[in-house]
């Protein structure tokens, strides 16, 4: 993917916010740790006995999202950590897969992702707005996730089939690991512009079965086989680049209801095609019902050059068909409880 317009958008963007940033006192953050967490539910539950011919099927539905920080800010230092998991879960129907299967209809996975990061740095002058920094961070997934395409469309957590077939995904495959030594330049208190001219990043692919289809970004050779297994493989793919990542947080409406916040990541590998810039942008948009009640919504673009993803088509079985590069965008909307402390 070419850089150029990500960066041009990325500067406009950055520039807007800063205009429109409101016309107030900067409030001085407490010294010490800040601890925050959220709970987001999404549960839906239909329940037909003896159902009008045609009117509907059984389906139970639980999504969430949990989402954390501690935060430590003391004299010239401070340090940022947080932690995101979305997941969701969907069984529609009920009783058995097939006539005379004693298989139960099983659970698909519709989101499962969990993001781990941390940030500390040392302000370079008293009272200054640029610190030296580290930035490390960590994405992978918590449950397997098995595809029966000849047999059932869809992302099953179990092998209910019991075919024997590995999974497609599971924890640590893949995973992506990022540090980066660097610069990071906060304006006012709602923006951070972290930037690293020598950024490590680890796509990591733990079981060999996975890390042979080659399709989560790590390095196959030789010849695929009639399933897509190649011969030779790698399980880590270690990559030496550049890491420009911002990140902005306002509030607005009255007393501050509505919150705001996007973070948004390039990666360019020097070792590899570094015209072809790696994105992952987060975007969260939460309204406060209550003290503690939320609305949250999620928006979420995501694009690797290395990285075969499914490749939505309306008119195929689950809307997906094939792999391929494409950008990956995901959403979600829930009901969320969050205390800071």
């Amino acid at each position: 993917m070419n850089h150029a317009p990500l960066l041009l958008a990325l500067l406009l963007c950055s520039s807007s916010a800063l205009l429109a940033q409101k016309e107030k006192e900067k409030e001085e953050i407490p010294e010490g740790w800040r601890f925050g967490v959220g709970i987001g539910l999404d549960v839906s539950q239909l329940l037909n006995i003896n159902p009008r011919q045609g009117a509907a099927q059984n389906r139970l539905g639980l999504e969430g999202a949990f989402n954390s920080f501690a935060n430590l800010k003391r004299g010239r230092q401070a340090w940022d950590n947080t932690v995101l998991w979305q997941f969701g879960l969907q069984r529609i129907g009920s009783g058995t897969v097939t006539q005379g299967s004693n298989d139960k209809v099983p659970f698909q996975k519709t989101i499962d992702e969990i993001r781990l990061a941390s940030k500390y740095g040392i302000q370079i002058r008293p009272e200054g707005r640029v610190y030296y920094s580290v930035n490390g961070t960590f994405m992978s997934q918590i449950l397997p996730t098995y595809q029966f395409p000849d047999r059932a469309s869809g992302n099953y957590v179990t092998d209910f089939l019991d075919t024997g077939r590995s999974p497609r995904s599971k924890f640590l495959s893949p995973a992506t690991a990022t540090a980066s030594l660097g610069i990071d330049y906060k304006p006012v208190e709602e923006l951070s512009i972290f930037f690293s001219p020598l950024s490590s990043k680890f796509i990591i692919v733990a079981n060999d079965s996975i890390a042979a289809r080659g399709v989560h970004g790590n390095e196959v050779s030789g010849e695929a086989n009639a399933v897509g297994i190649y011969p030779a493989y790698k399980n880590v793919d270690a990559q030496l680049g550049a890491l420009l990542q911002v990140q902005y947080k306002t509030s607005f409406l009255t007393d501050d209801r509505a919150t705001f916040t996007s973070n948004l990541t390039l990666y360019a590998n020097y070792l590899r095609d570094p015209q072809n810039v790696d994105v992952d942008w987060l975007n969260g948009l939460s309204f406060a019902l209550t003290e503690h009640l939320q609305i949250n919504l999620f928006v979420n673009a995501f694009y690797d050059d290395n990285i075969r993803v499914q490749v939505t088509d309306n008119d195929q079985p689950n809307g997906t068909f094939g792999l391929g590069q494409r950008v990956s965008i995901t959403q979600q909307l829930l009901i969320s409880y969050a205390r800071t402390f």
